[in-house]
Parts: C-alpha cells; sequence; structure tokens
C-alpha cells in the first residue's frame, strides 16, 4: 500500500504543474522533474515490446470501427517509404512500424498507438508541401512510441488495476484523461525526437516548422487555456524546435 500511495503521488504531481518551453524557467524545470520521476515510478511495471505491439494490434482493431481505412491511395506506398526510412533510426529496434491512411479529407491529424501503428488523415497528406514536412509529421509520431509515451499509459491503466482495484482504475483512467494524449512534455519530445529522426532519414526537419506556423495562425495565447491544453501552443513549439534544430541539429 506504501508504494502505491507513493506512485499515485508521482503521478499526482506530474500533472499539476505548467508545461513550458523554456529550459531556463523555474516553472518548466519542476514539471520535467516531476514528469522523470512519473516515467521512473510507471517504469516499474514494464511491458516487453512483443507483448506492446499486441496490445497495439488490439488498439488496432478498435481503431478500424472507429475510422475509414484507406487500403489504396495514390501515395501509399510512398508514405510507406518514408515510415521505412524513418524507422531506421529508432532506438527501440523491436517495434514494427506500420501506418494507417484515414480517409478524412477535412481535418489534419496524425497520431500513433503503442506497439507501432501510425495514423494520417488523407487531407493532412495532401496538405503537406514536402517530403521533407510529411517526414517530419510522422516521425513526430514514430519518435512517441519510440519513447515509450504510449505503451506508458497502458502502465498507467495496469498500476490502478494491480493496487488500487476499481478505485485504482478510476484515477488511472482520470489521470489519462488530465494527461491525454501524451501531454505538453511529450510534445515537446516527440517534436525534437522527430526531428532527430528526420535528420537521420536524409531529411529537412526545418521544413516542419511551417505546420507550426499554420496552426498558430489560429491559436491565441491563454493563460488559463494553457494549464488544461493537451499540447502546447504551436507558436510555442516552433520556438521550442526552431531553437533545438539551430542549436543542437545545426540545421
Amino acid at each position: 500500500m506504501k508504494r502505491f500511495l507513493e506512485l499515485l503521488f508521482l503521478l499526482a504531481i506530474s500533472t499539476a504543474v505548467l508545461a513550458q518551453c523554456n529550459p531556463e524557467d523555474e516553472v518548466e524545470s519542476w514539471y520535467q522533474w516531476a514528469k522523470e520521476w512519473e516515467n521512473y515510478a510507471i517504469d516499474q511495471f514494464p511491458i516487453g515490446e512483443e507483448d506492446e505491439m499486441k496490445i497495439g494490434d488490439s488498439l488496432h482493431v478498435k481503431m478500424q470501427t472507429e475510422n475509414v481505412l484507406l487500403k489504396k491511395h495514390p501515395k501509399k506506398a510512398y508514405i510507406n517509404k518514408i515510415v521505412q526510412k524513418l524507422a531506421k533510426g529508432v532506438n527501440r529496434k523491436g517495434i514494427r512500424y506500420r501506418i494507417h491512411i484515414i480517409d478524412d479529407d477535412k481535418n489534419l491529424n496524425a497520431f500513433s498507438i503503442a506497439g507501432g501503428h501510425l495514423y494520417i488523415t488523407s487531407k493532412m497528406i495532401s496538405w503537406a508541401k514536402s517530403e521533407d514536412e510529411l517526414a517530419f509529421i510522422i516521425g513526430h509520431e514514430i519518435a512517441h512510441v519510440d519513447n515509450r509515451h504510449g505503451i506508458r499509459k497502458i502502465q498507467k491503466l495496469i498500476i490502478g488495476e494491480t493496487f488500487g482495484g476499481d478505485y485504482g482504475l478510476l484515477a488511472a483512467n482520470a489521470e489519462l484523461l488530465l494527461s491525454a494524449p501524451f501531454g505538453q512534455i511529450d510534445e515537446y519530445d516527440a517534436d525534437r525526437s522527430g526531428a532527430v529522426l528526420a535528420t537521420k532519414a536524409g531529411y529537412n526537419p526545418r521544413k516542419g516548422l511551417r505546420f507550426f506556423e499554420e496552426l498558430s495562425k489560429n491559436e491565441s495565447y491563454d493563460y488559463y487555456e494553457k494549464l488544461i491544453r493537451t499540447h502546447p501552443y504551436s507558436q510555442e513549439r516552433h520556438n521550442c524546435l526552431h531553437d533545438f534544430m539551430t542549436n543542437e541539429l545545426g540545421k
């Protein structure tokens, strides 16, 4: 019980602090510290890559009932080639990556789930101006899997079910809702790692900045909204990524 309470404390403090994108900022430093401890606690209940992919396959079955996935698309082979190039640079070599095109010509969206299933809307494919831009977008989603953002959500559910029964599962699900889909720190992390993957594959990750430039045109910063947003504001992500590519990647 003591260990369970310690884990709950770590999970709680990680969602209570505002995530920002300034490494010198005291708030972000605290949030990053809390996030690292959350990950440490969650990783005491590891899930192997084979099991992760089985979980991902089960989640994919549900995804198929909620979305129309195109078996044929003019750029399907083209998109698969980008994934193959990006996947060569991942750290966790045991995960097999597969991308699925959602029949959606209205929404710009791409996401991933634990186990290596990637999803992108037909609108996003046609909207991107270059292969480099698409590579960054897809690289970002691969990074979510490679950096274990997705599987840690599953581990949170296991912690709740193991230690708290129905109450623990309820608490875990509530925490997932509060931090869904990955939390602001994870988004920054995936942006950086996605840029690294794109660079390793021979792409120009700086082309990915256009994505945030376009999205920021429809956003207006609000401090209280910032506290509950699942993703940082696009301008914040743009600034973060720009600095990272300039100072760390030399791009």
